[in-house]
């Protein structure tokens, strides 16, 4: 596994033309909405917005279900700040009829004008730009004979992300407009073998995590001890604080980020999907490998991603379980993706916990096993992705024991955990290759 860094660096030198151009950014509103769940805030500078414009910003932010009746208007003008969510509402909606109702950890808005039972048609999220605008990726091709500080020197670019090995960079610039000029600039230089925008991610969340009461006996806890015959999962997420119980399923956790994220009063994303991982792996577990690619920022970027992909590869993790998820596609990204599967090694992300069949990155790229979740009814839940590009499902609802306390998490990442561990489960139980373990999970938790 020492040879993936320069097997993958040759591939995907080979394999991905360089994009010439790259898409403007929007420009910046000179009013705007700005919503936080968390801390229950809500700031508005809104001039002469219409109703639906409104209802999307407040589902993309927020997360929720949003329905209106069909033909609703509204004008909004509103300026506000530090007010609370029913506060902000009122402010927003109260010339109209609203109410708001929770369900499975699924919150839901519904605007009307007649009757309640009339709001019917679903507000779609608007869709965010996730480029950052100033900075790029890049990918030398091997032996280049120009190095990438002679490059940034060149272009006026600062390295604030380097990987040697893999020839591979991230470059950051005065502005929009010079980073643009910078890439028509690098489709013309032969030591480069790819170059693109750079894009966040956002953090996995899932729909609900909740202390639902005292820990209690897990199965994890009754797992065989690991005899290092399993396939190595590499879970690619936040940091991973398990209880001490498990911390022999788990090798040393692998931080592309360098920054920390403390341990709270509830599981971190990560600690909740290493014990569904495990979980899901029954009797007979495999090693984690646990990739950090979120610090103590709220998003990290596809240099991240990318960096934490390969790390998990070359430290012989055997198969991927991804939680992020973006509605951007990045042509590095996916050749990135692409090589390590040629290599044999399955990736399986979350299909996302956005209703609609939009579809999410990376879930959607080809080569990936995207996995949705079902509810308590053996359906699609209601707040998970049922795209095209979906391939399983599986429960969405997973009990995980933190601190002495028992949480509920819930979401497509829980659904996405437990794919990847039934996957190396079948095969370390049943004593047969990835293909053919992933080949009867296919059978038994299709999608469609």
């Amino acid at each position: 596994m020492r040879n993936v860094l320069r097997f993958f660096l040759g591939l995907v030198c080979l394999a991905l033309p360089l994009v010439a151009s790259a898409s403007p950014a929007h420009p910046s509103e000179t009013n705007g909405l700005s919503w936080s769940v968390k801390q229950n805030q809500v700031d508005a500078d809104i001039q002469k917005w219409d109703l639906p414009r409104l209802l999307s910003k407040i589902t993309s932010a927020t997360g929720w279900q949003v329905y209106v009746e069909p033909g609703t208007t509204l004008n909004i003008s509103a300026k506000f700040k530090n007010v609370t969510q029913d506060e902000a509402l009122q402010r927003l909606l109260g010339k109209l009829n609203y109410f708001t109702e929770e369900t499975n950890g699924v919150t839901r808005l519904k605007v009307w004008r007649t009757v309640r039972t009339a709001a019917t048609q679903m507000v779609k999220a608007e869709k965010k730009d996730h480029r950052i605008p100033n900075e790029l990726l890049v990918q030398l091709k091997p032996h280049s004979t120009n190095s990438i500080d002679q490059l940034a020197k060149k272009l006026g670019a600062t390295i604030i992300g380097r990987d040697d090995k893999l020839g591979f960079y991230r470059l950051q610039f005065a502005d929009g407009s010079t980073a643009d000029a910078a890439m028509q600039a690098l489709a013309s230089d032969p030591s480069v073998g790819a170059a693109g925008s750079n894009y966040y991610v956002d953090p996995p969340s899932p729909v609900q995590m909740a202390q639902v009461g005292q820990a209690t006996a897990n199965a994890a806890l009754n797992l065989n001890p690991p005899d290092g015959k399993g396939q190595i999962v590499g879970l690619i997420d936040t940091a991973v604080y398990p209880p001490d119980t498990l911390q022999k399923y788990m090798l040393t956790p692998i931080n592309v980020t360098g920054q920390p994220d403390p341990q709270t009063d509830q599981p971190t994303h990560g600690t909740s999907m290493f014990e569904t991982v495990l979980n899901a792996m029954s009797a007979d577990p495999s090693m984690i490998q646990p990739v950090v690619i979120y610090g103590s920022q709220d998003a990290t970027t596809d240099y991240e991603l990318v960096e934490g992909m390969v790390k998990a590869v070359d430290s012989g993790a055997k198969l991927l379980s991804i939680s992020s998820g973006g509605s951007d596609n990045s042509p590095l990204v996916a050749s990135a993706i692409a090589q390590i599967v040629q290599l044999g090694i399955p990736i399986i992300a979350a299909a996302g916990n956005t209703p609609g069949t939009e579809p999410t990155y990376p879930g959607a790229y080809p080569g990936v096993l995207a996995v949705t979740a079902s509810g308590p009814d053996g359906q699609k839940a209601i707040y998970a992705d049922g795209g095209s590009f979906v391939d399983l499902m599986f429960p969405g609802t997973e009990l995980v024991n933190y601190d002495g306390g028992l949480f509920q998490v819930v979401g497509t990442s829980t659904a996405t955990a437990t794919a990847a561990g039934t996957i190396i489960g079948t095969a370390n139980q049943n004593n047969i290759s990835l293909p053919q373990a992933i080949a009867n999970v296919r059978q038994k938790y299709p999608f469609r």
